[in-house]
């Protein structure tokens, strides 16, 4: 299981960074695309630095997550926050979000930090959207991001290492043009040289989509493209994108996609 381990070294490690980038270009993408209310899901919520932003700003956020142990750090986050809104994290599988949580609760749900990615079949994306159809408000907006073909490919690299105080990780990719799929082997070692370390691995595989099928999707599930946007501004994508952020919003009197095979996944 991905991020069992990788978990209580995740925010160390840098990748918090990202999340306090999304909630500050969640303010400009909101001043673009209004709302009415304060109610957020944020699906794949890993650790809930991005939940904890917001909610630090007025959002009562509902964070959900499969990992069990990115929860755990989550809860952990929250129980020492002073907020000005709520946080409250579930464990749930966001491709089937109406089996933990109410429907039309939320006036905007997030998807971020490549989250969708990791969705290597149409099914399983078309099942992410549809979950965030299911529990926005009619109104309410969706908000998530997936990298590109060309990041993937060209740009992400084949072997990164990072050495930190007591851990080292080791990142080793391999893209699959025929499949549009990079796998990443991800190896820590978390220690000293006086007691020695600790190995655990993990296999990270996402799947890059052409934007074209990514908006049919999105509208199946019943919702409206409103944006797509180059990472992090407010420009549309070009060939050389490395991220693109989609902004839809609910479609009133939406329908419920019809599911491209049958699913077997539970919580």
């Amino acid at each position: 299981m991905i991020y069992d381990r990788y978990a209580s070294l995740y925010d160390s490690s840098g990748q918090v960074r990202f999340a306090l980038l999304v909630a500050i270009y969640l303010r400009e993408l909101l001043l673009r695309h209004p709302i009415s209310g304060s109610r957020m899901l944020d699906l794949a919520c890993g650790t809930g630095t991005l939940a904890l932003s917001m909610a630090d700003e007025g959002w009562h956020v509902l964070g959900l997550d499969s990992s069990s142990a990115m929860i755990a750090q989550a809860e952990s986050k929250a129980a020492g926050a002073t907020l000005t809104g709520s946080t409250r994290f579930v464990l749930g599988d966001m491709r089937h979000v109406a089996y933990v949580l109410p429907p039309a609760a939320f006036d905007l749900v997030t998807c971020t930090y490549d989250s969708l990615n990791y969705m290597t079949s149409e099914a399983d994306l078309l099942s992410c959207f549809q979950s965030a159809a299911d529990a926005l408000a009619p109104g309410g907006l969706f908000i998530g991001d997936m990298n590109t073909q060309h990041f993937l490919e060209f740009d992400w690299g084949t072997c990164a290492v990072r050495e930190m105080e007591g851990f080292v990780q080791i990142e080793q990719s391999h893209f699959d043009a025929q499949m549009a799929t990079s796998t990443m082997v991800l190896t820590g070692f978390v220690g000293d040289d006086d007691e020695g370390y600790e190995r655990f691995d993990e296999v990270h595989v996402e799947r890059a989509y052409p934007s074209e099928l990514v908006d049919a999707l999105i509208e199946r599930a019943g919702l409206m493209v409103e944006a797509r946007y180059d990472s992090f501004t407010l420009s549309p994508p070009d060939l050389y994108t490395q991220r693109i952020f989609w902004v839809a919003r609910k479609a009133i009197g939406a329908q419920h996609a019809a599911p491209l095979r049958d699913s077997t996944t539970t919580l």
